[in-house]
């Protein structure tokens, strides 16, 4: 199952921001991103900004089971 982006959710973590510091990266749909970093703000459509997106949150993982 692929998983998509969802509209409005920060991903700022997948490209080493710090939302402690005030740093996002919000997708915005298609290809748009908003980056904020404090009170600053930067809209800007990016298709590698996408691509890297999607490719991290569908790379395999791994879990592993915890014991009771």
């Amino acid at each position: 199952m692929t998983k998509e982006l969802e509209i409005g959710k920060d991903y700022g973590s997948i490209f080493g921001l710090d939302s402690k510091k005030g740093q996002q990266m919000i997708y915005n749909g298609g290809i748009s991103w908003t980056a904020k970093q404090g009170d600053k703000e930067m809209t800007k459509d990016s298709q590698s900004t996408t691509d890297n997106a999607l490719t991290y949150i569908n790379q395999p993982t791994i879990k592993m089971g915890g014991i009771r």
